[in-house]
């Protein structure tokens, strides 16, 4: 069976895809961010999606309402509601970000 090897993924140095996926419907980063930032402004798209905290201090803004999420929290949510997430701690904040379509 054929295996591509990506090494363009966000914080995945490198990526193994078997045939037949489609990292479209499905995908996988890991992003940075420093205290008081996020990755980008709060959005909306189509699918389904998952903040994994693996390191710091986020909070994930879903509609009009705000959710703490610390190391090794996760929070899955709607993605046509308004959503994003921020670092709130003090240190940088290291989350995967998972998204279905």
């Amino acid at each position: 069976m054929a295996v591509e090897t990506r090494t363009d993924i966000k914080g995945i140095p490198r990526f193994l895809f078997t045939e037949g996926t489609d990292a479209d419907r499905l995908h996988l980063h890991i992003s940075e961010v420093g205290p008081g930032q996020r990755a980008h402004p709060p959005h909306r798209h189509e699918g389904w999606e998952i903040f994994y905290v693996i390191e710091g201090k986020g909070e994930v803004l879903y509609g009009d309402e705000t959710h703490p999420v610390n190391t090794g929290e996760a929070m899955h949510l709607e993605c046509s509601i308004l959503h994003g997430i921020e670092n709130v701690g003090d240190a940088l904040m290291h989350y995967a970000v998972i998204i279905r379509k």
